[in-house]
């Protein structure tokens, strides 16, 4: 269960994907949702909320109190509780599946709570210190935090995407025997290396995301202005956050740097670019990392985004907040082109081994241990 539109975009196209290859299995009875825009599964398989439910999803994404996103996503679960059959395994997305989990478990059900970020602790604390750090309000609603908690405490299994996930679930107490590590994946079809080498342009590094305090863009910001490459573009592909937007000003002189909005266009800007940076403090698994490595980009980032990709082959991966690290490793890519070819080609060998195909086989692996323990 999950209160979003499947296949809508985001964690709504994880969960379509994830759906998809339990049905193909015949594992699937029911799939709780807002709404569905995907047509792999039967109707008959879908249970959708309706007109209501949608309706106030869309009023929650705009308010900034998140008190109706909160009251969405009790009742969502309510609604998932009242209509839940029986069944081996109840899946339910973390912050929208309390009620649920607690009649799933009535039944006689193993069940499963989906994590696609940090621990909340840790999720929550990095957050703080981010807005601190850069003098802005912090806007964070609460209401959902005690939810996210006893969700996790209650649940038999977590799914996670990455190590750093991993890492601060340990951190807050959670059994390694809980945790179900299994990373997300990506198109390999859709997001390909350009076909020819690009005629004669600058250097360019590309961001892609939203454009967040979250996302670490102010250390880019300040990384580039430090690194000063000539003939070089820094492009910013997103939207903008409120965090963000109210101290974008403190770069606005910053030369190279170009704001583009995130399109459907996204392969193309990634095969026209030489370098994904992406210096996130605090993810799951960005689905971006995959794509730009499937996209022959070597990547520049962090541990804390849940990357696949692997420090000194696919990329460099930094400490968070380290602008100095950031600069170095922009400057060694832009430095050495043999190094970013060989990165290139590496960071899409990466790529192929996350198919979506893969990340379906591990989730239907896991349901048929958790089903004969």
């Amino acid at each position: 269960s999950i209160p979003a539109r499947i296949g809508g975009g985001g964690i709504g196209n994880i969960a379509a994907t994830a759906a998809a290859g339990l049905h193909a299995q015949g594992y699937l009875q029911k799939l709780f949702v807002s709404s569905n825009r995907q047509t792999l599964i039967p109707e008959k398989s879908v249970a959708q909320w309706g007109l209501f439910g949608r309706a106030l999803k869309y009023a929650g994404a705009r308010d900034p109190t998140g008190l109706l996103y909160f009251l969405e996503s009790t009742l969502f679960d309510a609604w998932v509780a009242a209509l839940l059959p029986a069944a081996d395994i109840f899946h339910g997305w973390n912050g929208a599946c309390l009620r649920s989990l607690r009649r799933a478990k009535q039944l006689g059900m193993q069940t499963i709570v989906e994590r696609a970020s940090s621990h909340p602790w840790t999720n929550i604390r990095l957050l703080r210190e981010e807005y601190a750090r850069w003098n802005v309000p912090l806007r964070l609603p609460q209401w959902h935090q005690p939810r996210l908690l006893t969700e996790l405490q209650t649940a038999d299994y977590i799914t996670i995407p990455s190590l750093f996930v991993r890492e601060s679930m340990l951190a807050a107490g959670h059994a390694p025997a809980q945790l179900l590590e299994i990373p997300f994946g990506v198109e390999l079809d859709t997001f390909t290396p350009p076909a020819s080498q690009p005629a004669a342009r600058p250097f360019r590094a590309i961001f892609a995301g939203q454009i967040s305090i979250r996302k670490g863009v102010p250390y880019l910001l300040e990384a580039w202005k430090a690194a000063r490459l000539p003939q070089a573009e820094l492009w910013l592909v997103g939207a903008l956050a409120h965090d963000f937007a109210a101290i974008k000003h403190r770069w606005d002189d910053v030369p190279g740097v170009t704001y583009l909005s995130y399109a459907a266009r996204l392969v193309e800007l990634f095969q026209h670019s030489d370098v994904f940076v992406f210096p996130s403090i605090e993810e799951g698994s960005a689905l971006v990392t995959y794509e730009a490595l499937a996209c022959g980009l070597p990547i520049l980032t962090t541990p804390n985004a849940g990357s696949v990709a692997r420090d000194q082959q696919d990329g460099l991966v930094v400490p968070i907040r380290d602008v100095e690290a950031l600069r170095a490793g922009l400057a060694t890519l832009y430095e050495q082109p043999v190094l970013r070819r060989d990165m290139s080609r590496s960071a899409r060998q990466r790529a192929e081994m996350f198919p979506w195909t893969r990340y379906q086989q591990q989730l239907c692996e896991a349901y048929r241990r958790i089903a004969h323990a």
